[in-house]
């Protein structure tokens, strides 16, 4: 009997996993130094998720950046974090949030590699991001 108020307890110590989908890298011409990467967040929990650092051995940094137009102008701004709200998703795709990578060799397509997601928490996941065309 006394394991029943424990057991109640259990949903709301369990956090639910930030959902990340389509993880994918723009692959370049050799010539050019960065890649772009994108992919859709989904964070099922009642509390809000803050990515707050990406890295990856094959790259010499990572970095969190959107796209927006000032004074008529296309533009990318550097964020240091990115938030996902509870219950919501975030795209990161062409012309908006996106992710800059630096990579240290060349890209192809079809390569995989794994990328390191800090979170704001401390913790850190892995998520494997292919190179497309």
């Amino acid at each position: 009997m006394r394991v029943l108020p424990v057991l109640l307890l259990l949903p709301s110590l369990a956090r639910a996993e930030l959902v990340i989908e389509d993880a994918w890298i723009k692959n370049l011409p050799p010539s050019v130094p960065v890649r772009a990467g994108y992919m859709t967040l989904t964070n099922p929990d009642a509390r809000s998720v803050k990515i707050v650092a990406l890295r990856g051995n094959d790259f010499s940094r990572i970095e969190i950046h959107r796209s927006a137009m000032r004074d008529g102008v296309m533009r990318m701004e550097r964020l240091p974090e990115l938030e996902v709200g509870a219950g919501e998703s975030l795209r990161l795709a062409p012309g908006g949030l996106h992710l800059m990578m630096y990579p240290l060799e060349p890209t192809r397509p079809g390569e995989t590699y794994r990328i390191g997601i800090e979170f704001g928490d401390g913790s850190i996941r892995t998520v494997e991001m292919t190179v497309r065309k």
